[in-house]
């Protein structure tokens, strides 16, 4: 009696375990979710210029929203984006409330543990910015109880700027535009961004800004999946290869930032 129950036992195991499998073949992956809806769900920022902004229109431009467009038109789908802040790049993603994040997405292995990413299609570094009357000449002038560092929450420097400047007081914010916002008006002493918005940042504010010498961190810049798919990164990360080897990517760095990309490979 009791090895009949046990039987009966495995065969109700089998019978869960082939219809969870039945059901999970039954649920289309993203790539089937895009084609058959016919847009792609792209996560931005909507104050990161030259990578992203929100125009008078209310229409996304830069950098990654032309990125964005042209894996759509490879896809033969339209883009659909979804404007947002630095947290949730992350979260948009887990909740699939998006299929890609193209918003100067930094990856590392934290972030890994939670959603996926493609190879990098920029390398840049994190520095400080600061005003002009600002005496200092290198980040490590500003290792000091009195000085205020602007950071995004949720980005690369709640971790890089603690570990170059222990002493500083860290102020978050959810934009860079409210970042920038209080270093011009003098709420914070500096804000820590990529080399590349705070080219942009000076250029946009003629003798008001400049950057300190000395990098806080390296920074990959990926597009976001959703993790678990594999088809999906698949045909994305293809797809940024191509967009990386054929000088696409090159030429449209140049367009917004208005000098030549450098290089993406690391070298070792």
């Amino acid at each position: 009696m009791a090895r009949l129950s046990l039987v009966k036992t495995a065969f109700a195991a089998a019978a869960l375990m082939l219809a969870a499998g039945s059901a999970q073949a039954q649920t289309p992956s993203i790539l089937q979710q895009v084609i058959q809806r016919g847009t792609l769900r792209i996560a931005v920022l909507g104050s990161l210029p030259p990578y992203s902004k929100v125009t008078p229109s209310g229409e996304p431009e830069g950098y990654d929203i032309d990125i964005a467009k042209r894996i759509a038109a490879a896809l033969k789908v339209k883009p659909e984006f979804v404007v947002g802040d630095i947290p949730s790049r992350v979260t948009a993603l887990q909740t699939h409330k998006v299929d890609l994040t193209i918003a100067d997405f930094t990856r590392n292995v934290e972030r890994s543990t939670t959603v996926a990413f493609t190879d990098p299609y920029l390398v840049t570094v994190m520095r400080l910015m600061v005003r002009e009357d600002n005496k200092a000449k290198t980040i490590a002038e500003l290792d000091t109880p009195e000085t205020r560092i602007a950071i995004s929450r949720g980005g690369t420097a709640e971790h890089a700027v603690p570990a170059n400047l222990p002493k500083a007081k860290i102020v978050r914010f959810n934009t860079q535009a409210d970042e920038l916002n209080a270093l011009l008006s003098g709420q914070v002493d500096a804000m820590a961004e990529d080399n590349f918005y705070n080219t942009q940042a000076i250029k946009d504010h003629p003798a008001k800004l400049k950057q300190l010498e000395g990098d806080l961190a390296r920074a990959e810049i990926a597009i976001g999946l959703p993790a678990g798919d594999f088809d999906w990164y698949r045909v994305i990360n293809l797809w940024v290869h191509q967009f990386n080897a054929t000088g696409d990517n090159a030429r449209l760095f140049k367009k917004w930032f208005g000098f030549d990309q450098p290089t993406i490979q690391a070298k070792f």
